[in-house]
């Protein structure tokens, strides 16, 4: 059996551990490592002394920036909003203005994703703001291919017109995941639409809220879902904020508002939320900040849009610092910037001459719709009016002083929220007659008569005519044809029995002779293959017969002399530069145009000359442009730019910028030859023949400026021209036409002019009975203006009259319309 080898022992703490190779012995208090040991220590102990490096780093050299980052953690910047400019009448009266108002904005990010608790918000803000139900139209849910059918279908219950919504309903779906038809439905119109349901596939009845977030493009867009909330329902909103994911109000928003009535409608036109395209233009300031957000108005008509740049202002910005829940805790004063306010303009209307100037207008148009009824000129219904203009401008500098479209419109509306179904009864409905068509700027009408003043002025220094030639009316005249004299074309007078008789051109313009002025314009030219010269004979157009077979040779302008004298002397054919939008430039024809715009189908004719010579046929102008030239015969042949902005200027009025008189352009136009057509002009309102001069009202001979120049008052001389444009179908037998545009065009006083003014009355018959007493109310309401009258048709107190109430004065001493049907023997002019 083998001998087992003896372990050593060593009790404890005597034990001893043999080194290799021997070495010294160790004690058992010795601390002693090994190589692993040492190894591990050494990683911790690098470890810990390259996180110190690291924080040490990170606090001295790196401490500004991640303490910037750190507060980035707790601080927003909040965009500030300027304030709007403001708009004033050159008086200082107010008429765009902002005010303070609650808002209720939601961000449909923020919703609730559980939906009880995202229909509990909506049903708390529905019953809060007293949301109505909305008509609207989903286009995913409309069936491919019955889209027009349905549209027609809609069309059809909302006033009976499909045609209008299936175009408008089948160009908005292509835009928008949600068409809002109507934002506000009674219940029983609600009702009707819900049980039509079944006929109408994606045509349904929801909450004004549920569209606003349906048509979201952009969850994290702030929808406004309602503006100018009571405050005391706004603060229940805000007290239960913690219970309203999703909900922000705002009591800083400014609501723009517009107390000066309907009749600066067009003027000032309107602002509406800015839309996503809009938004995503690259519109930016000089320091390359946006200048628009999602929940920002921009200017969309009038005013506002022309001039957005300058009544916009430039935004601000505030640094706040918010807790985890994104509540405001405090703002940091050392940071951020003032937004500055939009710079205020004053405009050179005077608001009282604007309401007196759409009081008479509206009076006119309705007077003129019951006068020719009673006396049978109206037939049928499209012969009524239902529009009209009036500009009055001051000619010693352009500055516009009244500008009235009829009929007007709200343009409160479209700042608080318009419906497609609201908007259509604006456009679509011919009873309305467009009222949101500016005809001051963007209404292209024949002139009538009142371009005679132009065409006798270039005819005079064109030599075409002098004061001492005379031209016979008997009522028409007889054009024959080239290549057969005994047939031909008649162009009759307005007095076609039994005619003007001899007229120089003082007369023509008094009598508004339209013989006189085929031959102002008509021109000494020999057709290809014609015997003669173009020439007529004098024609009785009752008798129907020849009065004599002298040929009258025509020697007259021409329609490419009219072009140059009209469009090159004065101010027709182009626009003004008013500073107003989408200002339309009228039309002066040319031979090349018209073969032009009609591919060359159609050729120019004599005819077409003639009708241009009356300011009929192709020519065409705007009631401004009408006005600015009308200034300028008043002035002396100085064609001034039309401004309706008198000045621009900051919050603080520190900066005033005036604005000053701008010449087009000065007509070559002796000053003789100006001179004998304002003599004609006088004649028109102050010789007893001429067509603005007197009414015969049941018997009673009456003058027609019982408000400019009553009885016992210093006479204020006035210079003016009636105007009929006839237009439509042409009665062959008689050789009138179908309807007629009224106009007037005048200045005064004669001798030192201070206003000169152009009215219009759309399909309203002749000029004489219809728009002169229109002219004669706006001229009296600027002589009270200035002292030269007393006020009578203006207020004492100096606030404007309601236009639809009538005039200030109730004693009936102020002439305004006559009786209908009492009027007689007045110039069809």
């Amino acid at each position: 059996m083998a001998r087992r080898k003896r372990i050593p022992y060593d009790p404890p703490g005597q034990r001893k551990k043999k080194r290799r190779g021997g070495g010294i012995p160790r004690r058992a208090d010795q601390i002693f490592m090994t190589r692993r040991m040492f190894l591990a220590k050494g990683i911790v102990v690098s470890a810990f002394a390259a996180l110190a490096t690291r924080l040490g780093w990170m606090q001295l050299a790196q401490g500004q920036e991640y303490k910037a980052q750190a507060e980035n953690n707790t601080i927003r910047d909040r965009p500030l909003k300027a304030p709007r400019g403001m708009i004033f009448d050159r008086a200082g009266r107010e008429l765009a203005t902002n005010r303070r108002a609650w808002q209720v904005r939601l961000i449909p990010g923020q919703l609730p994703d559980d939906p009880g608790e995202r229909q509990m918000v909506f049903d708390t803000l529905i019953n809060a703001l007293d949301l109505p139900d909305a008509l609207v139209v989903d286009r995913d849910r409309v069936p491919k291919g019955e889209e027009s059918t349905v549209f027609g279908r809609l069309g059809t219950l909302l006033d009976n017109d499909p045609e209008f919504w299936i175009d408008r309903l089948t160009r908005l779906v292509e835009q928008n995941y949600l068409v809002l038809v109507d934002s506000r439905l009674t219940a029983d119109e609600a009702a009707r639409f819900r049980a039509m349901a079944p006929h109408l596939p994606g045509v349904s009845v929801m909450n004004i809220l549920e569209y606003l977030v349906g048509n979201a493009g952009d969850f994290r867009a702030k929808i406004v879902v309602k503006t100018d909330v009571p405050e005391d329902i706004a603060l229940k909103l805000e007290a239960n904020k913690l219970y309203l994911p999703g909900i922000e109000l705002d009591d800083s928003v400014l609501v723009r508002r517009y107390p000066g009535g309907p009749s600066m409608s067009h003027i000032l036109g309107y602002v509406q939320p800015i839309n996503d395209e809009e938004y995503r233009r690259d519109l930016t300031d000089r320091n390359v900040n946006p200048v628009y957000q999602l929940d920002d108005f921009i200017g969309r008509e009038g005013i506002e849009v022309q001039l957005e740049e300058t009544l916009r202002g430039a935004k601000g910005v505030r640094w706040v610092e918010v807790d985890s829940n994104e509540i405001e805790q405090r703002v940091l004063e050392d940071k951020g910037r003032e937004a500055k306010p939009g710079d205020n303009i004053t405009l050179t209307i005077d608001l009282e001459l604007q309401a007196l100037a759409a009081d008479a207008l509206g009076r006119a148009v309705a007077f003129s719709n019951a006068d020719r009824q009673a006396t049978g000129k109206i037939k049928k219904e499209e012969q009524l009016s239902g529009s009209g203009a009036v500009v009055a401008i001051d000619p010693r500098t352009g500055e516009v002083l009244a500008m009235v479209s009829f009929p007007h419109y709200d343009n409160q509306l479209f700042v608080d929220g318009i419906s497609d179904r609201k908007y259509k009864s604006y456009i679509a409905d011919k009873k309305q007659f467009n009222p949101l068509l500016d005809r001051t700027t963007r209404g292209r009408f024949p002139p009538g008569s009142t371009l005679k003043l132009f065409l006798a002025a270039a005819a005079l220094q064109d030599k075409k005519i002098t004061t001492e030639d005379t031209f016979t009316c008997t009522g028409a005249i007889r054009v024959p044809l080239d290549t057969d004299e005994s047939k031909g074309n008649n162009y009759p007078c307005w007095l076609k029995d039994p005619g003007h008789g001899a007229l120089d051109v003082y007369g023509g313009i008094e009598h508004s002779c339209d013989v006189f002025f085929y031959n102002v314009g008509a021109p000494r030219d020999k057709a290809e293959g014609a015997r003669d010269y173009l020439h007529y004979f004098n024609y009785n157009p009752v008798t129907r017969q020849i009065i004599d077979t002298k040929a009258n040779y025509f020697k007259g302008l021409g329609i490419d002399q009219i072009h140059d004298d009209l469009y090159d002397q004065f101010w027709f054919g182009t626009k003004t530069g008013v500073e107003l939008p989408m200002e339309d430039e009228g039309l002066v024809p040319t031979s090349d145009w018209l073969y032009d715009a009609t591919d060359g189908k159609d050729f120019w004719s004599l005819g077409d000359t003639i009708n241009v010579s009356i300011g009929q046929g192709y020519f065409l102008c705007t009631p401004l442009q009408l006005a600015t030239n009308v200034a300028a015969l008043a002035n002396g042949g100085k064609i001034l730019k039309p401004t309706i902005v008198r000045e621009v200027a900051d919050a603080a009025r520190k900066k005033v910028e005036p604005t000053k008189p701008i010449t087009l352009r000065q007509a070559r136009i002796d000053q003789e030859h100006l001179e004998t057509v304002r003599e004609g002009m006088r004649r028109v309102v102050h010789s007893e023949t001429g067509t603005a001069a007197v009414s015969f009202i049941n018997g009673v001979r009456v003058s027609k400026w019982q408000n400019t120049n009553p009885e016992g008052e210093d006479e204020i001389l006035i210079a003016g021209k009636t105007g009929t444009a006839e237009f439509g179908s042409q009665d062959p037998e008689t050789l009138e036409y179908e309807n007629q545009h009224a106009w007037f065009a005048a200045f005064a006083p004669l001798d030192d002019p201070e206003i000169a003014i152009a009215v219009l009355i759309e399909n309203g018959g002749q000029g004489s009975t219809y728009a002169v007493p229109v002219a004669d109310q706006v001229l009296r309401g600027y002589f009270e203006l200035t002292g030269k009258r007393a006020r009578k048709l203006l207020r004492e107190d100096k606030t404007p009259i309601v236009p639809g109430e009538g005039p200030a004065d109730t004693a009936g001493e102020v002439v305004v319309t006559p009786e209908p049907g009492t009027i007689a023997n007045d110039a069809e002019e």
